[in-house]
């Protein structure tokens, strides 16, 4: 182990930011955070847009709030994302949201009948005659096959296709475009380049070559030189910008490039011994997965919209996005709206007092923000189950429909998962006891939950690494066992779950 250090790890997530001072004595980690803040997208013109600027703002204070010696700092975010320079490195536009209303069904249905060479424009999802269908069927395994990726409205490749049809004068002045964490990292250091976990969840990298699917793309028009060169998490990209060092009083921190996708950073954080295991990152999003030696295909991996996206080390991390804990979120909201301010701890001990496994949502229809509580009602009306009346039911039937889901995704990595069955959860949603509970009680199997600040930890980690604190994987789990504990959660009440499972899989129309 090598001498006392401390990085920076800012982490942003879809709806808040932190900033984490991790301070590393040889044996332990501590964390402090020293800066969290709050953000979201901004609507313009129809439009959703993150307000990069802001978030560098907020960045920049937390860096100011470090009085001690930083070797490092890191930055992680969601995955998708991207944003715009010219040819002088310009920032050309503020990036688009994946939640952006124009990312839609029909709009990726139309790039995957470009990508079978079909011009056909779909307006309406009575305009798919079954033979477009095919087509759209046939696009997806073309995608697949060339990236590994599933295909999901929001995946970069669909944005990109989005923005030359309807915001063209944008693409027509780009020279280059970074994914937000690379993006940000060159506006602190200067660098251009692409870190791998997160190219991987563009559907527009081939995670097996190691390269750009330039094959793929190239049918929609898309340039080879808009996209930098891909490397793995490690490297230094030298100190920050004169000017933001002046600024923030840093004139010897240097930009470390961690592991870009925030899911990438939070399995790296895992409590796992094992070199293979299930895992949870349960936070806005949800994201189960398994940490596998090869990449898994066919049919039904792109049936169970299963995509193998890049760990820090450049391996492989077959995983699926959920929508999570962002619906909790929303009604809180809403509630907040209507006069009734909830902590967390309020929800849960409200749902606690409701009658247990009453009416279900399927979570991934519900990413668009809007009037939650009358949404949740109107899918249960129309699915013919109770409505549910109360603040508390409404928040039980989140709860017990995300751990549901879960299963329902669980379901899908089963028939690949040769090891001991258990799933280990990080993240926020750890710190949702009930969840967490549900979660066990609807797989049937024991749930392990370690950090909170799981994407920080693996930020973190990364960045360690990249500074040769530690060289193995062995030594990396020493450092998380040391600093942080674990807690196993028990299945309970297998029969009351597996009847509700069978009613949710029937209710939600998706067979596992």
């Amino acid at each position: 182990m090598a001498e006392t250090k401390n990085v920076l790890a800012f982490d942003l997530g879809a709806s808040s930011g932190r900033g984490i001072l991790a301070r590393f004595d040889g044996k332990k980690l501590v964390l402090e955070e020293i800066h969290r803040f709050i953000h979201n997208f901004s609507m313009l013109n129809g439009h959703a847009y993150w307000n990069i600027l802001s978030l560098m703002d907020e960045m920049k204070a937390g860096m100011r709030k470090c009085t001690e010696e930083i070797s490092g700092v890191g930055f992680d975010t969601w995955g998708v994302d991207c944003g715009f320079l010219s040819a002088q490195g310009d920032f050309l536009s503020m990036p688009l949201s994946y939640r952006d209303p124009g990312l839609d069904e029909i709009n990726m249905q139309n790039a995957l009948l470009s990508i079978c060479g079909d011009s056909t424009k779909i307006e309406k999802a009575e305009d798919i005659t079954e033979e477009l269908f095919d087509k759209i069927e046939q696009g997806k395994r073309i995608a697949f096959e060339e990236t590994g990726i599933s295909s999901l409205a929001y995946n970069t490749i669909y944005k990109l296709y989005y923005m030359m049809e309807y915001m063209p004068s944008v693409l027509e002045e780009t020279d280059k475009i970074l994914l937000l964490p690379n993006l940000i990292e060159y506006f602190f250091s200067g660098v251009m380049h692409t870190e791998y976990s997160i190219a991987s969840t563009t559907q527009l990298y081939n995670v097996e070559k190691k390269s750009w699917a330039s094959g793929l793309y190239s049918r929609l028009g898309f340039l080879d030189d808009w996209f930098t060169d891909v490397e793995l998490a490690g490297r230094d990209l030298g100190a920050l910008r004169q000017d933001t060092a002046k600024e923030v009083k840093q004139k010897n921190l240097h930009v470390i490039s961690s592991a870009g996708h925030d899911t990438a950073c939070a399995a790296y954080a895992v409590p796992a011994k094992e070199e293979e295991y299930t895992f949870l990152s349960s936070g806005t999003w949800s994201l189960m997965g398994i940490a596998s030696k090869k990449t898994l295909r066919g049919d039904e991996i792109i049936k169970k919209n299963i995509s193998n996206e890049g760990t820090f080390d450049g391996g492989y991390r077959p995983t699926v996005n959920i929508i999570g804990l962002w619906i909790q979120n929303e009604i809180k909201r809403n509630f907040a709206a209507e006069g009734r301010e909830y902590t967390f701890r309020e929800l849960t001990a409200l749902a606690e007092k409701e009658k247990p496994l009453q009416s279900f949502i399927d979570p991934d229809d519900f990413m668009q923000p809007g009037d939650y509580p009358e949404k949740i009602r109107e899918y249960c009306r129309r699915t013919g189950q109770p409505v549910p009346k109360t603040d508390g039911a409404l928040i039980r039937c989140i709860l017990e429909s995300l751990a549901l889901k879960y299963r329902q995704v669980y379901e899908g990595f089963k028939p690949y998962i040769t090891w001991e069955e258990k799933l280990y959860i990080v993240g926020g949603g750890t710190q949702n006891e009930l969840l967490t509970k549900f979660t066990a009680n609807a797989l049937g199997i024991p749930v392990i939950t370690g950090v909170s600040e799981a994407t920080a930890v693996g930020n973190v980690m990364s960045q360690l690494k990249a500074l040769g604190v530690y060289q193995t994987g062995r030594e990396k789990s020493e450092i998380i066992a040391n600093s942080f504990g674990t807690e196993e959660i028990l299945p309970e009440e297998h029969a009351l779950w597996q009847e509700a499972y069978e009613r949710f899989a029937e209710i939600t129309g998706r067979n596992s």
